[in-house]
C-alpha cells in the first residue's frame, strides 16, 4: 500500500482509527464528502444481490445500511467491533424507528449458530475480509445456497464535475483515501479462488444503482 507523499502512512492509518472510533460521529460527513454524495448508493447496490432471508452486516458502521434494510421489511444483524459506531448506529436506526440488532463481535469468530443468514454483506471491507478465519466463519453460518456479497470499490457517476481534469481530481481523491485505509480493493490476488478454497462459488459484478456504480464480488455457499 503507497501512501501519501506528504504524510507517513502510520499517521493516515492513525487518523482514519480515530475516524472509525473516538470521530465516529463525522463519519458519514467525511464519507459523503470524498463520495461526491454516493456513499450510501454505493451501499445499497450490495442489495440487488440478496437471496431471501436474514441479513448480516459485517462491520455496520453507522448504520446507514442497516436502515435502508430495515426500511425494506429485511430480516438484518449487524456485527461490529467498534463500541463509538455502535452508539453511532444505535441513535440513527431509533430515529428511522427501526430496532437496532446489534452485536459487538469480530468477523474471524461469529456469535451466531450455524446456517443462521440467508446473506452476509460487507462493504468496503478491509484486508480481514478474505481472512482463512473470516471465510471460515462466514461459511459457517450461511445457510447451502447462502450468499456473501462485497462491495469493494465504488465509481464517481453523474458527479456534475466536468469531463477532464475535474473528473480525474476527484477519482484520485478517492483512490488516494481507499489507499490509506485499505480499502482500496480486495488485497488478495486471487479472491475467486479463495472464496473457492472455502467452499464458495465467486464471481465480479458491476452493478448500478441509483444513478451510482460499484463494484462487488458475489459469492455464493455451495
Amino acid at each position: 500500500m503507497s501512501s501519501s507523499p506528504y504524510l507517513p502512512r502510520w499517521f493516515l492509518r492513525f487518523a482514519f482509527r480515530l475516524l472509525y472510533n473516538q470521530l465516529a460521529w463525522t463519519y458519514d460527513l467525511v464519507a459523503w464528502l470524498v463520495s461526491f454524495g454516493q456513499w450510501e448508493a454505493w451501499r445499497r447496490i450490495a442489495t440487488l444481490f440478496f437471496q431471501e432471508g436474514p441479513v448480516l452486516e459485517l462491520g455496520y458502521g453507522t448504520g446507514g445500511l442497516m436502515a435502508d434494510m430495515a426500511a425494506r421489511n429485511l430480516a438484518a444483524v449487524g456485527l461490529d467491533l467498534s463500541p463509538y459506531m455502535a452508539r453511532q448506529a444505535r441513535k440513527h436506526l431509533l430515529r428511522e424507528r427501526a430496532v437496532p440488532r446489534l452485536v459487538s463481535g469480530q468477523a474471524q469468530h461469529l456469535p451466531f449458530p450455524d446456517a443462521s443468514f440467508a446473506n452476509v454483506v460487507a462493504t468496503f471491507p478491509t484486508d480481514f475480509i478474505l481472512e482463512p478465519q473470516t471465510l471460515t466463519s462466514v461459511a459457517r453460518v450461511l445457510r447451502p445456497g447462502g450468499c456473501l456479497v462485497i462491495v469493494t470499490m465504488g465509481y464517481l457517476t453523474g458527479t456534475g464535475l466536468r469531463r477532464g481534469s475535474g473528473r480525474r481530481l476527484a477519482g484520485h481523491i478517492i483512490n488516494w483515501l481507499y489507499r490509506i485505509t485499505g480499502q482500496h480493493e480486495i488485497p488478495e490476488p486471487k479472491p475467486l479462488a479463495r472464496l473457492q478454497e472455502f467452499g464458495f462459488s465467486a464471481r465480479w459484478e458491476d452493478a448500478t444503482l441509483e444513478g451510482a456504480k460499484a463494484r462487488l464480488l458475489v459469492a455464493t455457499r455451495r
